[in-house]
């Protein structure tokens, strides 16, 4: 488990934000904000249910956007769900 995951997941919001207008835009800004947090953070990293709580917040926000932001909102989930392979629990 890496916290690099995390900061991928964040980087791919991030470029969603960039690509998305409007309240979409600023929702991936902010899962893209809270991922580089705790990517960044030296305690122990997030649990499940705050990792699927940003993960259905990406889901929510690129149920209704084009292509390329949907692109950018499964490569962050699917590096939010690598990383979650290796948390205990669930």
């Amino acid at each position: 488990m890496t916290r690099q995951l995390l900061a991928d997941a964040a980087e791919h919001a991030g470029r969603a934000a960039d690509a998305a207008d409007g309240e979409v835009a600023e929702r991936f800004a902010g899962v893209a904000g809270d991922l580089r947090a705790v990517a960044d953070e030296s305690r122990s990293g997030p649990d499940h249910g705050w990792m699927a709580k940003r993960i259905n917040t990406i889901r929510e926000a690129a149920s209704d956007a084009d292509d390329e932001v949907q692109g950018h909102a499964d490569e962050a989930i699917e590096s939010i769900s690598e990383y979650r392979e290796g948390v205990p629990g669930v």
